[in-house]
This record gives C-alpha cells, structure tokens and sequence, in this order.
C-alpha cells in the first residue's frame, strides 16, 4: 500500500524555506496594523497568516528538519521533570509574553541572539494575526520607551514601537499606541533627600521622567548609560532635580564599585526609602533604583495585563534575569529566568534555562512555553 506523501516531499526543503522568506518580506513590520484594533484587516490577512503558519509547519513536518538549523529543544534546569502535564496545560493558555530587556532579550554584548531575535519577530507577528489565539508581544523594563526602542536595533524596534509596554520599572506603562495606562511617580521630599544622599556618598545621579533624563553632572558612568545601554543622553540641570517639574518617575544611583554600591549606599537608600514612602530596586550590579512605594515592575505588568483582557496568574509568560524581574517572574502564569539570572531571579521562577542571555535563552524559552515546540 502506497504511503500518501506529505507536503514535505512535494517540495523540497530550500524551496520552502525560499517561500518563507518571501512571505515574511510580504508580512515585514511597515505592513502590520498600527491601531488599537487587533483585527482592522481581518478578510485581508487571514490568508496572509494562514499561509505563514502553514509554511511553518511544512518546514517543521517529517523529513523538513528545523527553520534556520535551530538546536534541539532546551534543557530546563530547576525542575524536577522536563514538562509535566500541568505545565504543558498552562503552556496552552499562554496569551501573552512580558520580557525584560538588559539581560534577558539583549546579549551582554547589546545585541540580540539570532535564535531570540527569530522567535520575538514571529511572537509579535502572531498577536497581529486574526486567527491566532496569542495576543501580545511587549517589554517589561526598567528602561525608558525610547532606551528600549534605541538599543534592540531597527527591526525588533519596529516592531515593538506598535506593541504595548511596561517601562521605567512598571511606573510607565503604555499601549501598542504609546497611550499612558499607568503612571506612579516619585513625592518630592524623597527625591530631595535622594539628592543629598548621592552627593554625600559621592555617586552618580539620574532621575527619569518619562523619556526624560535628567542629572546634575555628567560623569563617564552618566554617558555610559546612553552610549552603552540606549538610553536617551541626560540632559544637565543648572538646578536640584527636585526642582523639576511635577517630580519624576524613578531615580538611579550608579557606581562603577558595584561592592561600594551594595555594601555601603544601599543600606542608606533602603533607610532613605522607609522613611520617604519609597522602595528600592536592583537590575544591574552597578546601579540602584528608588521607585514610589508598592510599585515594581510587576506592578506595571499586571495594570497593562488588566488593561488588555490578558488574566496574569494564567495566561502570561514572564522571561527575566535580575532581582527586580523577580516578582513578576513570581506572579505569571510560567515565570522562566535566563541561564545568567540572579539567585533571586532564579528562585521566583518556576524554569531556569540552560541558555543565558548570550546563547538565545530568551529564544529558546519562547519557543517551548509560548509556542509549545518542547
């Protein structure tokens, strides 16, 4: 009895991938919906997608092999079993994905990893497309918008100009038309007092407000913050930042002694912070953060997830790497740490992967918990 061949023998294996490669160039960022309305072309691109998804599983079919030569699925460390049933069944209810950026999307290098930038690329196309249950792509970070958009390069940027965010640790966060949703700032007297702590303990400055930076001496470490991670430049006060407006978000300490920093100024801060209704935050070893009280990234994270439709504690997938990751990673329906995370990222999250940052950890973790390829 004759086997019924499969699409896969139809065609050959460069044939299909040359078709893919033009139908991505067809669905490439410029021509994906802008508005708020998730379905505006929904007669157009249904078929458009459709083939998309279809070409993706012809290539992944028997005999077809994997897009690109990506390796064999990831090996999950922090797990007593690689999936179990109820794993697999949250996996299904994923709608959407919240990723920190620095550490976690982005290689130490600033880049980001082919296999992570692959699997962002067809993430955010996904919560275009009518006919796919996944809804949304977005960065959840301690960056500023436009740091964001500066530092994960034109295309992925492109594309994440049109998706919602949760930004400057959960105090700004927008919609995939760059509305404000939420918004917390800072009281006055703390970053008052904020100021005069850095001067005493002889450390670099930054308030954020918004895409706005703002110091009173730009120091390398200052620079660095632009030339190094995206950041807009820092505009230099004549004034005390306190005297800025109607206050700010957040404000960074930064110390190139990273040991100073956690052993000598945190105390301080943390004390700072008690006494001022505020908190402290960590995502680099060389910079604190000083939020408004109760406020953190997952806090961000849920008020953007209610705002969507988008039920966190069962139908989002969290990536992350430092401490400030950490309760959001704690919170979501799978919270997945990268190979380089800190221990306290590490135990908030139900996976750790293998990968780190600078081996597509990011990618590798979307393509089991949100695209079911395990």
């Amino acid at each position: 009895k004759s086997r019924i061949p499969n699409k896969s023998v139809i065609y050959e294996e460069d044939e299909l991938q040359a078709l893919l490669s033009i139908h991505q160039d067809f669905i490439a960022p410029q021509q994906l919906p802008t508005s708020e309305d998730k379905n505006p072309l929904k007669d157009d691109l249904e078929e458009v997608f459709g083939l998309h998804k279809t070409v993706l599983q012809i290539l992944e079919e028997e005999g077809g092999g994997r897009i690109d030569d990506e390796p064999a699925v990831s090996q999950l460390m922090y797990s007593s079993e690689w999936l179990d049933d109820d794993t697999k069944l949250r996996i299904g209810q994923i709608r959407a994905i919240a990723s920190d950026i620095d550490g976690t999307l982005l290689t130490s290098q600033q880049t980001i990893h082919p296999r992570t930038k692959q699997a962002v690329q067809r993430a955010i196309s996904m919560s275009f497309s009518p006919i796919e249950s996944f809804q949304w792509f977005f960065p959840a970070t301690g960056k500023s918008r436009a740091g964001v958009l500066n530092s994960v390069g034109p295309e992925i940027g492109q594309l994440l100009s049109q998706t919602p965010g949760v930004f400057l640790q959960g105090l700004y966060c927008v919609d995939g038309m760059g509305n404000v949703v939420y918004e917390r700032k800072l009281n006055t007297l703390a970053v008052e007092a904020v100021e005069v702590l850095a001067k005493e303990n002889n450390v670099s400055i930054i308030a954020y407000d918004g895409d706005t930076l703002l110091t009173t001496e730009i120091t390398e470490t200052v620079r660095e913050l632009a030339t190094k991670y995206g950041e807009p430049m820092p505009k230099k006060l004549e004034k005390a930042i306190s005297e800025h407006g109607p206050s700010v978000h957040k404000i960074l300490l930064l110390d190139q002694d990273s040991d100073r920093l956690s052993s000598v100024v945190r105390p301080k801060l943390e004390a700072l912070a008690k006494e001022y209704c505020a908190t402290v935050t960590q995502a680099m070893p060389t910079m604190l953060e000083l939020l408004p009280e109760d406020c953190s990234k997952a806090t961000g994270v849920r008020k953007l997830c209610e705002h969507m439709g988008i039920e966190m504690s069962t139908q989002l997938l969290a990536l992350g790497d430092a401490e400030n990751d950490s309760t959001m990673l704690k919170d979501a329906s799978i919270g997945v740490a990268m190979g380089n995370a800190s221990p306290i990222a590490c135990e908030a999250a139900d996976f750790v992967m293998k990968e780190t940052n600078d081996d597509g950890g990011a990618g590798a973790a979307i393509e089991v918990f949100a695209f079911g390829q395990y």
